[in-house]
């Protein structure tokens, strides 16, 4: 039964067509910008009452430095797997894996998945190395975010979003050394560590930035310990981008470690309100830029 699974599955990895590649980045792109119209709708946001400068660093540096990390993130799983995809569709499967998790299944996973799989790799690999960076950010923001949470709120929960954390690390170790090639193991390894980390920090940038833009103050520990809610979400996995669960999450962790309550509704829905929004742009561009004749 497993070996039959396995093979179904393979086959169902094979490579799409290009007309039906551009047809899901324009899919796609009209997808997230009325998801981004639906969610400023649906947050309670008064435009008059923003701070308009930390939007402005949201839109067009936080954005754009998230599709990077997600680009380079999809680069190290490709490398796990022994590939070396080129950097035009690093960043193609970086807009269309990120609109994916508007989907309620783990989108971006199953977009890293495929992918990898068209180029060669076996389904089971493909799985394994897209899971390696996964684990890898998890681990990172569950130990970073925890540590946070220590300092910032209740010390209990802080523990127990570490030691998630360190289990999602041993996860990692063992998928990696089962999965990378042997050759540059090493710097392999590191560099998914640093990237990961980039998108804890990141992460915690870009909801910092959020709560600025709301009027409220925000220490470095407490944007780390909010990034932990992203986590949560991406773990979970069974609502469209963790469309409300994410908002409830960081609402939740809010007032546990100093920020109000009605901050916590509010900064989620005007990051993801800013993302989309960038998402959109980009998977339009992109989508226009694969039609434009050679």
């Amino acid at each position: 039964m497993r070996t039959a699974l396995r093979r179904l599955l393979e086959q169902r990895a094979q490579p799409l067509p290009p007309v039906w590649r551009n047809v899901i980045l324009v899919v796609a792109a009209f997808g997230v910008l009325v998801a981004s119209v639906w969610a400023w709708r649906s947050s309670g946001l008064d435009a008059a009452a923003l701070r308009w400068t930390p939007i402005v660093l949201l839109l067009l540096v936080a954005a754009p430095l998230s599709l990077l990390l997600k680009a380079a993130e999809f680069a190290l799983a490709a490398r796990v797997a022994g590939q070396r995809p080129p950097t035009s569709r690093l960043l193609e499967i970086a807009v269309v894996s990120s609109a994916a998790n508007l989907l309620p299944l783990p989108g971006s996973l199953l977009v890293t998945v495929r992918s990898i799989s068209e180029d060669g790799s076996s389904y089971g690999t493909a799985l394994a190395a897209s899971a390696v960076p996964g684990f890898t950010w998890l681990g990172v923001t569950g130990v970073g975010g925890g540590i946070a949470i220590v300092i910032a709120g209740p010390p209990l929960l802080g523990a127990l979003i570490i030691a998630l954390g360190i289990a999602a690390l041993s996860a990692t170790l063992i998928l990696f050394r089962t999965t990378a090639p042997p050759t540059g193991r090493f710097a392999l390894g590191a560099s998914i560590v640093v990237v990961e980390t980039g998108w804890l920090g990141l992460s915690a940038l870009r909801l910092g930035l959020a709560v600025t833009a709301l009027g409220v103050d925000i220490e470095a520990a407490q944007a780390l310990a909010l990034s932990v809610a992203g986590a949560l979400t991406v773990a979970i996995g069974f609502l469209p981008g963790g469309l409300g669960l994410r908002e409830a999450l960081l609402a939740g962790l809010s007032p546990l470690i100093g920020l109000p309550f009605d901050t916590g509704v509010l900064l989620g829905s005007l990051d993801r309100v800013v993302w989309l929004l960038f998402l959109a742009i980009a998977g339009a561009f992109l989508a226009s830029s694969r039609r434009a004749p050679a």
